[in-house]
């Protein structure tokens, strides 16, 4: 996919280039069960749509109705687990797309486009020239061997990486996860899990809609993907935190299939006795890249450079970010422009783009069995995503350099540490106050109307660079603010003594967080009084969210960063403390 989509990108943005794809396998490609990677987000889809795709995809492949969660443990009917996703039609599309098909349908594409593409052809060495000398790229095809001069080379192999290796560029992120997965034929459907026709779960107004999301079914340290594919097919995945869930848990079908009985029994039902297509794992798929553009004019995009988490579907989303970035220089080289510096700049962009993402997933594993948890992190993750990282690729932020790329690298990084304290912030939680038995019933996430609909919405504007980064300081001081209230919520339902282990679990002292100081006082009120005093970050978090059940303790808890609900004595800015 990255391959193939950066030669169309760049016939249409770059057409004075000649572009050759050099391709190890031939059509026709096997349906369903090409590749795993079949869902898309809103970043990727975006992306996908820019390349002409869209009728396309609305055509062939299946739009998507967001993505699902089901926390809490299988130990549970599914109708008694709390569910967290969209109750309706999201405005910006994203896909369910069937590798196999839409590689097939690519390659003709690219042809169309004036690409020249060898299929069936194994490349068996690359030179590498250095400063203006080209490069040489040797493979064989029909039985012959063909060496062929360029001045760039892009390494989209895959998990291969072949330059990656070469230059000894793979990179740890401390993220151990394991995955499993197979494809089946026909509909595993979410309703054939719940028994009972007249169940309320069967009445909700968009249960015939269920099926299109990407679902997860989770628990402590695992979650389980169901995604539809065209043609009536189903890709089932299995993903484990490796200090939960070692790789033996899915090393091969049977086990997958134990996984499920033991874990998932009511999907594990569904499926005794359907015949797996195919059967496919990855031990540690998280990996990191030092350096994926050289101003030799080598570049490395795809999973060939990193992959983060597949929980909410970025793989498209580092697709799109990879391959503008390799446009982005190879127009500064045609340019004439200074490429050292910008390959300098987009790497450091990347590594952060990559560090950041992996944050949300690394010590996850915990929230993933945890509804209330997992919804607030939903919650705030969608906010961050959509205020940040979609609108860095929407806008092209990428082709920013000088005074506005220092100011946008300060927004950016704060993002990032936010969005860092609040993952710390979760799993403290989770560990402090375990969840035995999730509330059934359904979480709108986003609800309507709502800030996170807000930023989603705010998808479709065009904006300047300028513009961007002023919207992503606004949207930044409300994710502040929402940070803050976060905190709050955490310190009202644990009380003064587990909230002081919590804010030292998340390393609290270490943030800078104003909270209002009026914040404590608030809760002395009830009812409108109370409606009209909160900020509307609060109103807008108790929305998504709902109300805490408060501690005994809960104004001795508040005091703990620096908040009194008596007139007078508040703080005026309110920092995490250690205890």
């Amino acid at each position: 996919m990255a391959g193939l989509t950066l030669a169309r990108q760049l016939r249409r943005e770059l057409p004075q280039l000649r572009v050759m794809v050099v391709e190890r396998t031939r059509r026709p490609l096997p349906r369903a069960c090409h590749k795993v990677g079949e869902s898309s987000v809103e970043l990727g889809s975006q992306y996908l749509e820019r390349l002409g795709l869209g009728d396309y995809l609305q055509r062939e492949h299946i739009i998507k109705f967001g993505l699902r969660f089901f926390p809490g443990g299988g130990h549970l009917p599914l109708e008694q687990r709390t569910e967290l996703g969209p109750a309706n039609e999201p405005v910006v599309r994203s896909y369910q797309i069937d590798r196999g098909i839409f590689e097939d349908d690519m390659r003709g594409m690219i042809e169309q486009d004036g690409v020249v593409l060898h299929e069936g052809a194994m490349v068996r060495e690359i030179t590498l020239g250095m400063g203006e000398e080209p490069h040489e790229v040797r493979f064989e095809h029909d039985g012959g061997s063909t060496t062929s001069r360029t001045r760039w080379v892009v390494d989209a192999t895959g998990r291969n990486a072949f330059l990656k290796r070469r230059k000894k560029l793979k990179r740890g992120t401390r993220h151990a996860g394991n995955a499993g997965w197979f494809r089946v034929e026909g509909r595993v459907l979410l309703s054939e899990l719940v028994e009972d026709p007249n169940s309320e779960w069967h009445q909700a107004p968009f249960a015939s809609d269920r099926w299109r999301s990407t679902n997860h079914l989770m628990g402590e340290g695992y979650w389980v993907w169901l995604i539809p594919l065209p043609g009536e097919r189903t890709s089932v995945g299995i993903v484990t935190h490796d200090r939960v869930h070692g790789f033996d848990r899915v090393r091969t079908h049977e086990q997958a299939m134990d996984f499920l009985r033991e874990f998932e029994p009511a999907l594990a039902r569904r499926l005794d006795g359907v015949e797996a297509l195919d059967y496919r794992t990855l031990k540690g798929y998280s990996h990191g890249v030092a350096r994926s553009w050289h101003s030799d004019r080598w570049a490395i995009v795809g999973e060939a450079g990193a992959f983060v988490d597949p929980l909410y579907s970025p793989g498209t989303d580092f697709i799109a970010y990879a391959n503008c970035f390799t446009a982005e220089l190879m127009r500064v080289d045609v340019e004439g422009e200074d490429l050292v510096r910008r390959t300098g700049e987009l790497n450091a962009q990347y590594r952060a783009l990559v560090s950041g993402s992996v944050g949300l997933f690394r010590e996850a594993a915990s929230v993933y069995g945890h509804a209330r948890a997992m919804a607030t992190k939903i919650y705030w993750d969608n906010f961050v995503y959509w205020c940040f990282a979609c609108q860095y690729y929407l806008q092209g932020m990428y082709r920013v350099s000088g005074d506005l790329f220092g100011a946008l690298n300060v927004v950016g990084a704060r993002w990032v540490e936010l969005s860092g304290y609040m993952q710390d912030l979760f799993a403290a939680w989770v560990a402090l106050a375990p969840e035995a038995t999730p509330a059934a019933g359904f979480i709108g996430l986003p609800a309507f109307p709502s800030l996170p609909v807000d930023a989603h919405l705010d998808l479709q504007k065009t904006m300047d660079p300028e513009q961007t980064v002023d919207y992503m300081g606004e949207r930044l001081t409300q994710a502040e603010q929402m940070a803050a209230e976060l905190v709050v919520r955490m310190l009202l339902e644990l009380g003064p003594v587990a909230g002081a282990e919590a804010l030292a679990r998340a390393k609290a002292s270490r943030w800078t967080l104003a909270h209002d100081p009026a914040r404590a006082g608030q809760e002395m009120l009830e009812g409108r009084e109370r409606k009209r005093t909160v900020s509307r970050v609060v109103r807008d978090v108790e929305r998504n969210l709902g109300e805490v059940k408060r501690h005994p303790q809960w104004a001795e808890a508040l005091a703990l960063i620096g908040l009194s609900p008596t007139p007078g004595t508040e703080a005026s800015v309110g920092e995490g403390v250690s205890p």
